[in-house]
């Protein structure tokens, strides 16, 4: 017992712990808000959050401008953490130009577009502070990383509670949003630029276009899934009614905590395989990637099949009675995260192994299928129709991406 303890208390699984802590408290306090607010002001509150956070999240994707993954790639210090920073404030800019641009062309109502807004706001800053994180995590300074995204996930939590119970939707994104900039100002940013010896503030303003040139495929493959997941929620919406989105939102948002809990786990062995690709060890990367698919079939099988047991009940304890009238909704949703989770193992490989061009397409070609047979779908089977798009299209990007990844290390051998 004692040795195999030992064996699990080595350095990455501390990494992974910390990591992984850390997010799911983040992200977990994130997406119970949908909850929240269908408990304190209704499924039309809970529709139109749903809503505005999608829309918000397309414009995000150019803001992070996929250099995530490049800059914890970047191991031997090519580009200075300043010119991360100045890139993601030039991205930034764009992502609001493009924010802007895009209201214009919206129906929404006059309460979805101030949500849009400051979720706007929001996403931005979450995005420039993932900078400073990244630098912590290249140096795996998890510990740190994860102490910060609890009291992240905690403290907007609290603020959107309180004000929310008093007030509005708008006002209570509009607190969550400034509890998120005071832990930024008073931790994350003193933290990594006085305390972390190897933080680098020089921009080389040259360097800038370098840093975002490699990651341009990675942004378009961004906001095509932000677009699907979008999409799946306006032809609700606009089939059925913001209450029933609201509905729908609240069990598939199931999805997206499954992608948010297991990236910090995936991005722990980006580093390594990006070493093992320098080393040309490409055995070690197939048995890897192998191994992490196993474990996505397996526990697909497993949490799929366990729903039929547990699922009616989870979904009354965590929404109330009237959330059973959806609960035929909850199986597809398990299927379609597990896939999503499985696209993500394949995408986050490529990334490391240098192969953006086949993320990008297999992106474009799921979000291409959403648009062409959601709509028809969601007429046929009711709002399970969204979900099943989603399960065509991340299968189809599965497929794509692993031919991609088998061609890619069969090149490199020779």
């Amino acid at each position: 017992m004692l040795k195999t303890l030992g064996r699990l208390n080595t350095p990455l699984n501390r990494n992974i712990f910390y990591n992984s802590a850390g997010s799911f408290a983040y992200w977990f306090f994130q997406y119970i808000l949908t909850i929240v607010i269908l408990w304190v002001k209704g499924a039309e509150d809970a529709g139109i959050y749903s809503l505005a956070y999608g829309f918000a999240n397309i414009f995000t994707s150019i803001s992070l401008f996929g250099m995530m993954g490049y800059q914890i790639c970047d191991v031997t210090g090519r580009h200075t953490d300043g010119t991360y920073v100045a890139a993601r404030i030039c991205t930034s800019a764009a992502a609001l130009f493009c924010f802007a641009a895009a209201l214009f062309f919206t129906d929404f109502s006059g309460v979805t577009l101030v949500c849009c807004s400051i979720l706007m706001l929001y996403k931005i800053l979450e995005g420039i502070d993932l900078v400073y994180l990244c630098v912590l995590q290249k140096f795996e300074n998890y510990k740190v990383i994860g102490i910060s995204n609890c009291v992240k996930g905690v403290l907007p939590f609290l603020a959107f509670c309180t004000t929310l119970y008093f007030f509005e939707l708008p006002q209570a994104i509009a607190a969550m949003t400034a509890a998120y900039l005071f832990v930024f100002v008073l931790f994350d940013f003193p933290y990594v630029t006085r305390r972390s010896v190897r933080f680098t503030g020089t921009v080389v303003k040259r360097d800038i276009i370098n840093v975002l040139l490699p990651s341009f495929m990675l942004v378009i493959c961004d906001m095509a899934h932000f677009f699907m997941i979008f999409f799946c929620r306006y032809v609700v919406e606009k089939t059925y009614s913001v209450k029933e989105l609201g509905y729908f939102s609240s069990i598939t948002l199931i999805m997206t905590i499954f992608k948010m809990l297991s990236d910090p786990v995936i991005n722990v062995f980006i580093p390594g395989l990006s070493r093992l690709y320098a080393k040309k060890q490409y055995s070690l990367i197939k048995r890897m990637t192998f191994r992490m698919g196993m474990c996505v079939a397996v526990g697909t099988v497993a949490v799929c099949l366990s729903s039929f047991v547990w699922g009616r009940f989870a979904l009354k304890l965590v929404f109330g009675e009237k959330i059973l009238a959806y609960s035929h909704l909850l199986p597809p949703t398990l299927l379609a995260s597990c896939f999503l989770l499985g696209r993500c193992v394949l995408s986050s490989v490529l990334v490391a192994v240098q192969n953006r061009a086949a993320v990008l397409v297999s992106g474009i070609a799921a979000a291409l299928a959403v648009i062409l047979i959601c709509s028809a779908l969601t007429r046929r089977f009711y709002m399970n129709g969204p979900i099943y798009s989603l399960i065509v299209a991340f299968a189809l990007q599965g497929v794509i991406l692993l031919g991609a990844l088998l061609y890619s290390l069969r090149n490199a051998r020779r």
